[in-house]
């Protein structure tokens, strides 16, 4: 591995402009994570994992994103015991059940 992603992952996280909207932050991010899954996919699952269970915004939710785009089907159990913890009120607001549903949504194998 070139470099540590989980560090450069949470620099790019922590340097990003507050200014920006969140929209622009998360085409940014899509961008950095395929790079992230291009050089070490494993490192980049590892480095969701840890975001995943931080339990806190943003890393958690952007975690949940990358999740569910690049179909880390390793992350699966992880995201279903968040969806848990945000249904049974321990982490999160409960509007954030839809995202999580939604990664999830996109990690079920169609067998047609």
């Amino acid at each position: 591995m070139s470099r540590d992603i989980l560090k450069w992952l949470d620099s790019e996280v922590d340097s990003f402009p507050e200014r920006a909207s969140g929209e622009e932050f998360y085409e940014y991010f899509e961008k950095i994570a395929e790079r992230a899954i291009e050089e070490d996919r494993n490192s980049f699952v590892d480095a969701m994992m840890q975001w995943l269970l931080l339990r806190a915004e943003p890393k958690t939710m952007i975690a949940v994103e990358m999740v569910g785009k690049y179909r880390v089907f390793e992350l699966k159990e992880e995201l279903e015991k968040l969806l848990s913890d945000v249904i049974t009120g321990k982490v999160f607001k409960l509007f954030y059940e839809r995202p999580i549903k939604r990664s999830l949504d996109k990690l079920k194998i169609d067998l047609g």
